[in-house]
Formats: structure tokens, C-alpha cells, sequence
């Protein structure tokens, strides 16, 4: 069989084993994620569970700070932060804080061993199928082809591995590595049916437990030392699952065998798995090349982009699916955290850990629209598990009521992860910016009794907090103080705090509003929204970053907190607030010019990449959007697997990148908040046609289909309103002189160059433009 008959369509596949955990291909079913070297002769699988952040002792007892806010509120008042943070970071070592400290690591649950006397392989090319999360592994030796397949079920919760030989017999060593690590307390049992291994974590509680069954039929299986050797077989089947568990007690060895003691077949497995993985790949699709395009290795794919500085229309089309299929195998149980669900090391960048400052917000940016929504049910329940630990740093740093929440979690929500140089403890939106997602979700499934349930009581928690720790101006005006730009530098009224409050109390009346709650929370938040601060515009024409006006800026930052008003809660448009939006614009204009354009930037960063790209998007730049897209390949930002790494030159594994890349391109063709349907505004002319399918936008609006063709200055698209009857206007930011040349299903008016809709609800709508000139 040729090889352009075996390699994926939706997938990538190379042409060489990794030779270092990131470089594995991987998969995942929300619970366990799989990794899987392709080594012909020294093969390596790392299981992984989302569950496992190893205990390192840590006091997670939060110093008693409260008593001393008033004295440190002076001390900014008067001195200034830096005496401020002194002060503050001396009280907290007196009431026993152990300084800035690291959550506990995400780490890999087992590395399981494949040895094969395989010396002079060839025609080796290994596979992950994004459609049906699939890693295959074929090479020939001799007469002998060998292949190995590899998935996470999502029917059966089971890591499954087999190897095939065909006109040839298999002969393996398995062996379960053994993990030299002082957290971890390891027994292991070897039999010709398999390996079960019992840890328990030293520094905490609770632990976790493997089962590998092996399963090869008329095999000559051989217990030698720590390994099983497997031979005259011509198929193994490995089933392997990860027990995590909280108390010793509830760890039972013999009882667990049985739990995969099924008797399945691959094919049986896979076929189940898969079933429930494409229907949720598919449910949305990005075209823009052909079947042969398609069948292209990920390493000419990336030679040609980094070459020629253009990206090959298959390149954007795989990362693009590369992103929806890490959120698609992390999201579950949790929510992907720095690493998704996937790790090959005990000592992960930032512990591997969720990191709520901008990542994790950033790897679940596409979940709504990309149809996934039942993944955020794993971020629902993460974070109410922390909720003890972010009621406890509200009451503890500041003596309030409510939330504030950790900037680094794992174990715990309780934060800990401060100093006077990484001042975390002063940035208080935290709580609020997660609550974002509480309400969307609403939005775009229309779900009031999850609005009325789950969504509600958490914004109600964070407003408890703003209403305890705001402080009011002789003029009236609240302050935020304590305030902090995440990582960028301390000042009264950051920006981000500013609007993160905006948006809660607004959706908190809202939500009111549409569950017929009559309270008088109503007017006291309200009386809260009409005197916060106002944003401040300076010398340059820049919103800056912080609204007081001795701050002054930094803009050679990677992160955007500053422009979250543009890019996440859409709370003003170039109509709306022309003055803010231009403000907002020069001071993305300067960020660009100090740090994402510059050689002299403070640090190379995919999430501020990400970030850039997303207000792109709203400032109708399609250039940078495209340049950005550039930038991850010129800079060597892609493993093989396309999972993104933070830094240039594949320095840290990371997947906020990628969870942040699918909403990039949803919003550059079509993007709706405040009543307003905007279509094509930031695509680039180097994507000249395609189609996608099957995106979700706010107010329960789908989009069955667009299609753009500019060579022809053609556009279709295809909308469904679910929820209710909807007007709105519509905007082709990049062709003005747009017209709509046919519709069905709605009602258009156009009127000296602005465009209404009328969506009947349940109906299916379809329009077709001629884009014209620009």
C-alpha cells in the first residue's frame, strides 16, 4: 500500500522518532493523555492523567495580612509601591509565609519501554489523526512491516497500544521505568500477563496506581528481572490505565486487574473511541486546500513557511485542527493546563501548573466557538474545587468576603506564589477574568438554569470581593489599591482591574435581569459600575495601562492586560467609544512597536503572540495577523506534533498557543458581539478562499457555513439562530463597499452603506456578497 493511503488528511505525520519527550506524538481523552515516541528499536509511551501534580511539602498556610492593609494603602499613598511591597513582604515572612513558591508539578504517571532487536529499519513514518486521535508508527525491516497503533479511549477510559507484524513475528522486551524520585514512594509487580505499579506520593496525600495488561495471542511470554519478554506473536495488545487516588485505603492492586480485564479487541476499542471523538472533531471544519496539499510531512510543510516567510494554506489549515485537537483531548475532567495533559518530565516551566494570568484563559479561548462547549465543564469544576483556597486569600490578604484567585494552582487555590519582585498578591482581577467564561457559556448555549446554577453564585462571590475592597476618593470615585498589571509593574487603578470589574457587575445585572431576580444587589452594584475610575488616555494618545496619572508605561511587555476591554470583554467598539477605541489602538500600535516587532523585546512569548493576534483581530489588521502567524514558524515555535512551545526555538512545551489559534481564525472571518455581525475583518489576502463550518458565536448563532472567494470578490454565508428572533448590523470592516447580491431566510436593509439583519429564530439564513473594491 502506497504511504499517501495510511497518512491522515487531518493530522500531520514526519518521518523520524522523537528523541525528547516534547517531540512525541500524543493524544488524549480529557482524563489520560498518551505520549508516544515512535522509536522503532527503544520505544517509549508516557502515560499521563490530568489528576497527578506531585505534593512537594509545601506550607500552603497563607500569612495573616489583612490588619495591615490600611498601613500599606498609606504607604503607596505616600511612599510609593516599592516601599509598600517591602513593608508587606516583611509582614508576611513575620506571620510565617515562606516566600514566592511554586505549585506542585504536574508529572507523568509512567514511562513504559518497548526494546525490539531492531538495527537497520526503513521506510519509518509515524502519524497522530487529529480526526480520531489515532498515533500510528509503520517501518519495515527486512521482509518484516511493523506497525503500532496508539489512542486514549474515550468510551472505555483505557491507553491502548498495539504492534503488528506482518510476514514476521514480534519479539519485544516491556519493562515500566522506574521513577528515582524522593516524592515518590514506588512498588511494582511483574507477570507474563502484565505490570501493576502502586505510588504513593511522600510529601502529601493520596497517590496513584498503573495497570498494564499485555495480551498477545500464542505468544512465548518470559518474566526476566523488571522486564517481560514477548515473542513468536505476530500481535501485542497493550491496556493500560492510571488510578489516581486520595487515601491509601482506596488503593487495591488485586481488585484492579479486573477493571481491564475485558476481552476486546483493538479494532472493538478503537471503533468505539473514535465514534465520540470525530463527531466532536467534526463538528466544525476549516477548508482551504486540497487532499494533496493534505498528505504533505509536517517537515516540508515547515521548511517551505520558514523559507519562504509564506505559510503553506495546508500549514494553517493543520494548526488550526492541532488546536482543536489539544483542547478537544486535554478538556474532560479539568481543564488543559500549561502542558494540556500531557508531560514527560517531574520538573515542567511553572510547575506545568494552571496558570491564571493569561494561559489558561488563552487555551480554552476557542472552546465556545469551535462547539466544545462540554469541555468547559472540566474548567467549571476545577474551579470550584479551588474555590476554598480563593475564599481564604480574599479573607486573608484583605480581610473580604468572596474570591480572589490564585495567579498558579494545582493542588490548592491558595496563593502563594508572590514576592516583592513578583508582586501576584496585588493583582485582584483574577477571579473576575475567569468568571468571563461563566458567562458566555450562557450566552452561546442559552442555558439559564446553568446561568441561574453555576454562573451567578460565582460572579456573586467576585462582586462580594470588590465590594469589600474598593475604597472611595473624596470625589466619590472608587480606587483600586492594591493594583497590579499582571507582571508588568504596580500602580493605583491598572486598567485591567478596571474593566474585569466593569464586566462582572454588568453580567451580574444582566443575569438578574434575565432570571426575573428582583434584588436590591441591583442598585448597589450599579451605584459600584457608575463610579469606577475612568480609563486614562496620555501625552501619546495611548490608554495607559494604568488609570492614574502619575504611572507611567512600559510597553515593551508581552502580556496585553491593558487592551482587555478590546480583546476579551468587547466592552466598547469603534462606534461606541471612538475616543477610548483609538486610544486603545495607538497603545496596541506602541506594544507592537516596543516588543512583538522589536529585537530588543523583553522576552519572546507565544501567548503574547496570541494575545497581539486576537486584538488584531478587532483592530482589522490582517497583515499582522498574518505576520504573527509567520513569527511562530520563522522563530521555530512548532514540535512535531504542532503542540506550540513558549519561547523561540521549541524552549518549554506549552498550549496556551495553540488553544488561543482556532478563535484567531474564527475571528478574522466572522465575530458578533455588540449586536454587530462582523465578516472578514482581519483576513488576510494570502488566504484568498476557503470555507469554514460549523463555528458558534454569542446569542446561540451558528454558522453552518462561509465561504469566501477574493478573487473573485465573493462571499457566502449560511447563519442559524437558535435561540430567538435577532437584529443586527453587519459590517465588512475590510470592504466598505460591499453589497449584498442575494439572501434568504432574513430580512436585509442597506442604507447609505450600513447593513441591518433580521434572523428569524430556527431558520436557516444565507447571504451572498460581492466584496468589491476595499
Amino acid at each position: 500500500m502506497n504511504i499517501k493511503d495510511k497518512i491522515p488528511l487531518r493530522g500531520v505525520w514526519n518521518k523520524a522518532p522523537a528523541t525528547k519527550w516534547e517531540e512525541a506524538y500524543l493524544a488524549g481523552n480529557g482524563i489520560q493523555g498518551v505520549m508516544v515516541y515512535g522509536d522503532p528499536m527503544h520505544e517509549t509511551i508516557i502515560g499521563n492523567h490530568c489528576r497527578l501534580f506531585l505534593p512537594q511539602g509545601n506550607s500552603h498556610q497563607l500569612p495573616e495580612m489583612a490588619e495591615h492593609l490600611p498601613e500599606v494603602r498609606e504607604l503607596i499613598r505616600t511612599q510609593g509601591y516599592k516601599e509598600a511591597l517591602k513593608f508587606y513582604y516583611q509582614k508576611a515572612k513575620q506571620s510565617g509565609y515562606p516566600g514566592l513558591t511554586m505549585s506542585d508539578p504536574y508529572h507523568p504517571a509512567f514511562h513504559l519501554h518497548i526494546d525490539m532487536p531492531v538495527t537497520n529499519y526503513q521506510s519509518y513514518y509515524k502519524s497522530i489523526n487529529y480526526q480520531t486521535g489515532e498515533i500510528a508508527v509503520n517501518f519495515t525491516e527486512g521482509t518484516t512491516d511493523y506497525q503500532s497503533k496508539t489512542f486514549v479511549s474515550r468510551s472505555d477510559d483505557v491507553i491502548v497500544y498495539q504492534l503488528e507484524a506482518n510476514k514476521g513475528m514480534i519479539d519485544c522486551n516491556v519493562s515500566l521505568a522506574n521513577y528515582d524520585n524522593q516524592g515518590l514512594d514506588s512498588k511494582k509487580q511483574l507477570s507474563e500477563e502484565g505490570i501493576t505499579a502502586h505510588y504513593r506520593y511522600v510529601n502529601g496525600a493520596g497517590g496513584y496506581d498503573v495497570v498494564i495488561r499485555l495480551i498477545a495471542p500464542d505468544a512465548i511470554c518470559e518474566q526476566k528481572l523488571d522486564k517481560v519478554r514477548i515473542r513468536n506473536t505476530t500481535k501485542l495488545l497493550i491496556i493500560m490505565k492510571i488510578f489516581p487516588y486520595q487515601d491509601e485505603k482506596d488503593s487495591n492492586m488485586d481488585s484492579l486487574t479486573s477493571v481491564i480485564g475485558f476481552d476486546k479487541t483493538y479494532q472493538d476499542l478503537f471503533q468505539a473511541h473514535a465514534r465520540i471523538h470525530q463527531e466532536m472533531f467534526d463538528r466544525v471544519a476549516l477548508n482551504l486546500t486540497t487532499d494533496t496539499q493534505r498528505q504533505r510531512n509536517i517537515e516540508s510543510l515547515l521548511d517551505e513557511a520558514k523559507e519562504n516567510s509564506v505559510l503553506p494554506q495546508a500549514l494553517i489549515e493543520k494548526i488550526y485542527d492541532a488546536g482543536r485537537y489539544m483542547y478537544l483531548s486535554s478538556a474532560g475532567e479539568l481543564t488543559p493546563n500549561l502542558q494540556g495533559i500531557w508531560t514527560g518530565t517531574f520538573h515542567p516551566a511553572w510547575s506545568g501548573d494552571f496558570t491564571f494570568d493569561t494561559n489558561v484563559q488563552l487555551s480554552i479561548a476557542a472552546a465556545l466557538s469551535s462547539n466544545l462547549s462540554e469541555g468547559l465543564a472540566g474548567y467549571f469544576r476545577l474551579l470550584k474545587e479551588l474555590l476554598p483556597g480563593f475564599r481564604e486569600n480574599a479573607q486573608k490578604y484583605y480581610g473580604c468576603r468572596g474570591i480572589m484567585s490564585s495567579a498558579h494552582s494545582s493542588n490548592t487555590g491558595k496563593h502563594i506564589h508572590w514576592n516583592e519582585e513578583w508582586p501576584l498578591h496585588f493583582w485582584t482581577c483574577g477571579a473576575g477574568w475567569l468568571g468571563h467564561w461563566f458567562y458566555q457559556y450562557y450566552l452561546f448555549t442559552g442555558d439559564k438554569k446553568f446561568l441561574a446554577k453555576e454562573a451567578v453564585p460565582y460572579l456573586e462571590e467576585v462582586a462580594l470581593f470588590y465590594e469589600d475592597f474598593l475604597i472611595k476618593d473624596s470625589d466619590g470615585t472608587y480606587r483600586f489599591t492594591p493594583s497590579y498589571s499582571a507582571e508588568n509593574g504596580c500602580a493605583d487603578n491598572a486598567t485591567q482591574d478596571i474593566a474585569v470589574a466593569k464586566e462582572v457587575l454588568q453580567h451580574l445585572i444582566a443575569s438578574y435581569h434575565v432570571l426575573q431576580i428582583h434584588s436590591p444587589k441591583i442598585d448597589q452594584w450599579q451605584e459600584i459600575l457608575d463610579n469606577l475610575p475612568g480609563y486614562q488616555i496620555n501625552a501619546d494618545g495611548a490608554l495607559k495601562e494604568w488609570s492614574t496619572a502619575e504611572s507611567e508605561e512600559n510597553f515593551n511587555h508581552r502580556h496585553f492586560s491593558h487592551l482587555y476591554p478590546v480583546f476579551q470583554s468587547r466592552e466598547f467598539t469603534e462606534e461606541s467609544e471612538p475616543v477610548l477605541w483609538q486610544a486603545s489602538k495607538v497603545a496596541f500600535d506602541k506594544r507592537l512597536e516596543a516588543w512583538l516587532k522589536s529585537d530588543e523585546g523583553d522576552t519572546t512569548s507565544t501567548h503574547g503572540r496570541m494575545h497581539a493576534a486576537l486584538c488584531a483581530t478587532q483592530f482589522h489588521m490582517p497583515e499582522l495577523v498574518y505576520d504573527i502567524f509567520t513569527m511562530l514558524t520563522k522563530y521555530d515555535c512548532f514540535y512535531p506534533s504542532l503542540m506550540m512551545s513558549h519561547y523561540n526555538n521549541q524552549e518549554v512545551f506549552n498550549v496556551d498557543g495553540n488553544g488561543a489559534f482556532p478563535q484567531v481564525i474564527h475571528e478574522m472571518l466572522i465575530d458578533y458581539h455588540n449586536q454587530t455581525l462582523s465578516l472578514l475583518g482581519a483576513l488576510p489576502s494570502q488566504i484568498d478562499q476557503g470555507e469554514i463550518k460549523g463555528i458558534r458565536l454569542a446569542n446561540q448563532l451558528e454558522v453552518a457555513h462561509l465561504e469566501w472567494e477574493l478573487a473573485e470578490g465573493k462571499l457566502r454565508v449560511h447563519l442559524l439562530a437558535s435561540g430567538s428572533d435577532q437584529n443586527m448590523a453587519v459590517k465588512l470592516p475590510l470592504y466598505p463597499n460591499a453589497k449584498v447580491t442575494a439572501f434568504t431566510g432574513c430580512k436585509i436593509e442597506e442604507k447609505a452603506g450600513h447593513i441591518s439583519l433580521n434572523l428569524h429564530a430556527n431558520e436557516h439564513t444565507e447571504i451572498v456578497f460581492q466584496l468589491n473594491n476595499k
